[in-house]
């Protein structure tokens, strides 16, 4: 056996066994815990398998989201059966293929080396808004596997300029659209590592062709809605669609909110690591930069924590309840006056090291593009991108000694201890 595949099957185990014992704990799967919008699951999803699993009738059905992971778990149902432990094994499989699929990105993406791959790979496979939806039936992981997949490929294509992968990374991004229309950006990455490409017109334009036929079954399905979800459905519950009541026009809050978030965990994350290197600290010139636009976004647009009411979904999310106990100034939380800069700063030092070409910085660009019209400001739908673009960004040196693995221990830790904590829910 090869030390490299040895590695593999190493990396294979140690990422399976969160999943492992997490299905011992909730006893094979029949408990269900009571994750975030883990509501979702009885009231849109399990009664869109259901119906599909009798007739499928893609014009309307409960589930507000695209029809991909309805449809494959109808199939497996009626193979393996509807007991809905059987669904969330499917899922955790699913996750557990997303956690690989993230693992196999970072290596090829990125010159990090196999132990710094495995430990950021950890880090986003214990977080509370990708690990939790593992074990409910939740469609979020099904499309972030096919997204890895789709930036994994764009990347590939990006470097040779071959259509092989451009063609495997529309492929990809055609799934995870179909499994949730707001992974739509996806689609704006391969657009423009086409116009980026060396390619000679003609070939310019067949790649374009290429990227535009991936969208083709989604553009079908919203000219049969009329609109982004299916008709009889909760447009409230599409997340990032921006199709819900309230979320017409665009606001820069969730990008501010992504910001803080970045912000967030690129100061645990790679804090030891700064620490280490004191000497590399950013210019003061910097720092006032990252402050001024961190504290003009927010007066722009403010960041203070609208609970559910009767008349809006609301927040939803640790940073905001965190943030909600922190006196407010000018209309948002002083947290954010703290973590919005961190952000900028952080995402100005991690993108010029990477280059502003690279593939985190324009994936994570056309998120946030994709996000301004959302109004419905949930934490699990930013967190995730969040935690991939840093270990995107990351580099060797940002984990070369022990100390610098601190800050990916300290978030594990925090991230089992809120698992944990819903336990008794």
């Amino acid at each position: 056996m090869t030390e490299a595949r040895r590695e593999r099957l190493v990396a294979a185990g140690v990422l399976a066994v969160p999943f492992l014992v997490a299905i011992a704990v909730l006893q094979g799967l029949t408990v269900e815990i009571d994750t975030f919008h883990g509501t979702d699951a009885g009231l849109y999803h399990l009664p869109t398998i259901r119906q599909f699993a009798e007739h499928v009738d893609l014009s309307s059905y409960p589930a507000a989201q695209t029809p991909l992971y309805h449809l494959l778990f109808a199939g497996f149902g009626k193979v393996a059966g509807f007991e809905p432990w059987k669904l969330r094994l499917l899922n955790a499989a699913i996750s557990y293929g997303a956690a690989l699929a993230l693992l196999r990105l970072l290596r090829r993406a990125t010159p990090l080396e196999p132990l710094q791959a495995l430990a950021l790979t950890l880090v986003f496979t214990l977080s509370p808004y990708f690990f939790g939806a593992s074990f409910t039936l939740l469609t979020d992981n099904l499309a972030l596997l096919f997204a890895f997949l789709a930036l994994e490929r764009a990347e590939a294509f990006r470097r040779s300029g071959s259509f092989a992968p451009l063609a495997l990374a529309c492929l990809a991004l055609c799934a995870a659209v179909l499994t949730r229309q707001s992974f739509v950006w996806l689609a704006a990455v391969a657009g423009w590592f086409v116009l980026r490409a060396a390619l000679r017109p003609g070939r310019r334009l067949a790649g374009l062709a290429l990227v535009g036929a991936a969208l083709l079954p989604l553009l079908g399905l919203v000219i049969a809605w009329d609109g982004l979800v299916p008709k009889g459905s909760d447009p409230g519950s599409c997340g990032l669609c921006g199709d819900q009541p309230g979320g017409e026009g665009l606001s820069l809050r969730p990008v501010g909110f992504t910001l803080a978030l970045l912000g967030a965990y690129a100061a645990v994350l790679f804090g030891p690591a700064a620490l280490r290197r004191a000497r590399e600290l950013p210019a003061p010139q910097a720092l006032a930069g990252a402050l001024a636009g961190g504290v003009a976004l927010l007066l722009v647009s403010p960041l203070s924590y609208e609970p559910k009411a009767p008349s809006r979904p609301g927040d939803g999310g640790w940073l905001w309840k965190v943030a909600d106990r922190v006196p407010e100034v000018a209309g948002s939380s002083l947290l954010f006056f703290v973590l919005v800069p961190a952000g900028l700063l952080a995402l100005w030092l991690l993108v010029r090291r990477a280059g502003v070409e690279s593939l985190p910085a324009v994936a994570f660009a056309f998120f946030l593009l994709a996000a301004l019209p959302v109004r419905l400001v949930y934490q699990k739908y930013f967190d995730p991108m969040v935690l991939v673009t840093l270990a995107l960004l990351a580099r060797p040196p940002d984990l070369r000694t022990r100390r610098d693995y601190a800050g990916a221990a300290v978030l594990c830790v925090a991230f089992v201890a809120y698992a944990v904590s819903f336990s008794g829910d």
